[in-house]
């Protein structure tokens, strides 16, 4: 048999006594030694008396191997390699610069672990197996190359982390945990002191958590900590947009804050700095005029020695929606249409109606004082100039612009239009031409041409009885689908009662359509004289109905059997497609919410339609994406295409967006005409890194102290790591050291011989 080379060794025992036993066995073994010591107390001579209490001690010593049965036992051990985990802290809040001018947080942390490379190899080489990661909301291995790029996690989560790191050692031996933050934790653990669950993931570790300190002594920042404000808004209603604005190190200042929309400046107002440390609260008024997703920034500006620029602004969205639709209705002459119009908005809980109609004329006979004939002086400066843009449609319903100074405002409707109002004239003989429309600023704006001399007799107006027809346009459109099913709609509008004359036009505008036209009657062009024509103008919309006996829809309609209620359907489909309810849109881009987590993706749903209102199959759309506040022409940052299915739907997914806003714009074209829309969103940073990015240490304190770790600041100091766990392995041999028959005849020797001294020596 080859030999063997054991490793270790242990004194073992053999026994088969119980535990009571030999315990009752050792201690009358030492009480007999003590027995003899007092005995030979009072002999006089040291020698004799040493001499017969090492005769004692030997015979009882004797007896105790045989009783215990003591053995070496021999074997072979091995240590079992524990891990020593690392853990830096890669949250954006590392990025900070101290007031000084130094190396920001995550270099400072970076040189900390290339300088501890010794330190490392020294406990590689005892048996530990050094392991790096970084962490922010969740851990991941790095290296030390990686810690030296830009911090980017959204988060600091210590409890979090310790809890995943207790199920990502769960089953191995860890020695000790390294952590180096500074401290600003945005989890469940926040200012202290931990919780229940850290608590318990700290104790299951079984292994000292060693906390270091990466911060400054001194820091200066100013930052939007947070934002508070509503999700969503209502049109014209007045809102307030407030900040948190927070400051460290900065002292007694003034600074500037700016509220800006779509990259626009908005309002900007001066907060005062109080102290060395202060928050302040500041509030800007806003009233939005339009809807859809509106994206806003408020900032401060960024002072010399900040120790952090990325937290000062912040970036929300605000989803404005319609209470109300506000309609202006200015009317030249009370009349049956003016009634029946008037009566359904009025009775609309949806219409805001503001409403005007004249009474009389300039060339009206007036025996008595103007001003005592008015019920209020006609207020056309505040109406065009500081009302017009709080309204949402205008409509001129026979209105003749020229005695009543509204002239000098009609290039203000004619920019109101194309900024994205809403515009409907109503005919008659104040209306379109024979109002003096053709010379004025509104000339273009509308979806007919119009005679530049106000016309006469039949040139301006006819009086016959005819039954407007449906054009193809106008079979699928919105604002003359009085059934959603087409032949049924057909028959609706036949069976409706006939009106009483139109307006002439030149002809049809290049780039309108004609929902309604005359049966017989000829435009200039030959073509069908338009009855209800509508078209796009800028990012507005204009409609012209070229007759004030479109009530007949309704009163002559009920009175002939029908329901009556095809001028109320009329005139409700109508408003929706000239305010641009989105439904009514033919090309869509919607987003699934207006604000996502970085990370999440960002899910589009597009759907195109075309004139008629009929989804569009098989239609390329072109999607760019572009930062919210970038100016017009820029090159997008991501440029898409999709393709509609048989409902004229696509879908779409952006990932891997970083944090900040964006603008989704979509553009394709059906049947030749151009459609476009856009969305905006936001990517929001995660959490609450920046709000206060001043280092703390009483988190790293407390799990230092839990764990039995060392907290150092700046210095990773000395961290004990405990030691391997030793295994036993290969052979093992016990030697019996109480086996030879000899060391029971030793013990009778010995306790024989001193019993006869002593009775010599007379000690008895």
């Amino acid at each position: 048999m080859r030999d063997i080379a054991f490793t270790d060794w242990h004194l073992v025992i053999g026994s088969h006594l119980d535990r009571f036993t030999l315990v009752l066995v050792c201690a009358a073994a030492g009480f007999a030694v003590a027995i003899s010591a007092v005995s030979l107390w009072w002999e006089k001579r040291r020698g004799r008396a040493l001499g017969l209490l090492a005769l004692r001690v030997g015979g009882v010593a004797a007896c105790l191997m045989v009783a215990l049965q003591p053995g070496l036992e021999l074997g072979q051990v091995a240590r079992v390699p524990n891990h020593v985990a690392v853990l830096v802290d890669t949250s954006r809040s590392m990025g900070v610069t101290p007031a000084d001018g130094g190396k920001p947080r995550y270099e400072r942390a970076a040189t900390l672990i290339r300088k501890a490379g010794p330190l490392f190899q020294e406990w590689e080489k005892s048996g530990h197996r050094v392991e790096l990661y970084s962490f922010g909301e969740v851990l991941s291995a790095t290296s030390p190359d990686a810690l030296a790029q830009p911090p980017h996690a959204e988060a600091t989560r210590i409890g979090e982390v310790m809890s995943e790191l207790r199920g990502r050692y769960a089953g191995r031996d860890l020695g000790a945990v390294v952590l180096l933050s500074d401290g600003i934790d945005t989890g469940r653990v926040g200012r202290g002191p931990l919780d229940g669950e850290t608590r318990k993931s700290l104790d299951s570790l079984q292994a000292p958590v060693h906390t270091v300190l990466v911060g400054e002594r001194e820091l200066r920042d100013l930052s939007v900590a947070a934002v508070l404000a509503d999700d969503f808004a209502f049109v014209r209603t007045p809102i307030k947009l407030e900040a948190l604005i927070r400051h460290s190190g900065l002292g007694d200042r003034q600074v500037e804050v700016t509220l800006t929309r779509d990259g626009r400046l908005v309002d900007s107002k001066s907060v005062q700095l109080k102290g060395d440390a202060s928050e302040e609260r500041i509030a800007f008024d806003y009233t939005p005029d339009h809807p859809g997703n509106v994206i806003f920034q408020i900032a401060t500006p960024v002072l010399a020695g900040e120790a952090l620029a990325t937290n000062n602004s912040q970036v929300f969205t605000l989803k404005v929606i319609r209470d109300r639709v506000r309609v202006l209705h200015v009317c030249g002459r009370p009349s049956w249409d003016e009634r029946f119009l008037r009566s359904i908005l009025r009775l609309d809980p949806n219409v805001d109606l503001v409403s005007f109609f004249i009474l009389r004329t300039d060339t009206d006979e007036i025996p008595y004082n103007r001003d005592e004939m008015a019920l209020i002086p006609f207020p056309y400066r505040e109406i065009f100039e500081e009302q017009l843009k709080s309204f949402d449609l205008l409509i001129f319903h026979n209105f003749n612009y020229g005695p009543y100074h509204v002239e000098a405002y009609l290039p203000g409707v004619r920019e109101y239009l194309e900024s994205g109002g809403a515009l409907a004239m109503v005919g008659g003989d104040l209306a379109f031409a024979s109002g003096g429309y053709g010379a004025s600023a509104l000339r273009d704006a509308l979806p007919v041409e119009l005679d530049a001399i106000p016309p006469t007799g039949e040139r301006a107006m006819t009086t016959d009885t005819f039954r407007p027809r449906l054009t193809p346009e106008g079979r699928g459109h919105p604002v003359t689908s009085l059934s959603l099913e087409p032949k049924g709609n057909e028959a609706r509008w036949a069976g409706l009662p006939p009106l009483e004359g139109i307006n002439r036009v030149v002809r049809l505008r290049p780039g309108a359509s004609a929902l309604l036209v005359h049966p017989t009657l000829k435009s200039d062009d030959g073509k069908p004289a338009p009855v209800l024509a509508v078209s796009d103008v800028g990012k507005g919309r204009a409609l012209a109905l070229l007759t004030d006996t479109a009530w007949h829809w309704g009163f002559a309609a009920a009175g002939a059997g029908d329901d009556g209620r095809a001028f109320q359907r009329f005139w409700e489909s109508a408003i929706r497609w000239l305010v641009r309810d989105p439904a009514l849109t033919l090309l869509r881009v919607d987003l699934d919410r207006v604000e996502y987590r970085r990370g999440q993706p960002v899910a589009a749903r597009v759907r195109v339609r075309r004139p008629d209102y009929t989804p569009a199959p098989d239609t390329s759309v072109a999607l760019d994406l572009f930062a919210a506040d970038g100016a017009a022409g820029a090159k997008p940052l991501r440029a898409l295409s999709v393709t509609t299915n048989k409902e004229g739907e696509a879908n779409l997914e952006l990932t891997g967006l970083p944090p900040a806003a964006y603008r989704l714009a979509g553009r394709t074209t059906a049947e030749g005409h151009p459609l476009t829309d856009e969305q905006t969103f936001v990517v929001r940073p995660e959490g609450r890194e920046l709000e206060d990015v001043v280092s703390r240490d009483g988190v790293l304190r407390e799990i230092a102290r839990v764990t039995g770790g060392q907290f150092t600041s700046g210095d990773l100091g000395s961290p004990a790591v405990r030691k391997a766990r030793e295994v036993r392995v290969g052979a093992l041999r016990t030697i019996e050291l109480w086996s030879s028959p000899l060391l029971l005849l030793v013990a009778v020797i010995l306790l024989g011989t001193e019993w006869g001294l002593r009775r010599r020596l007379g000690h008895g």
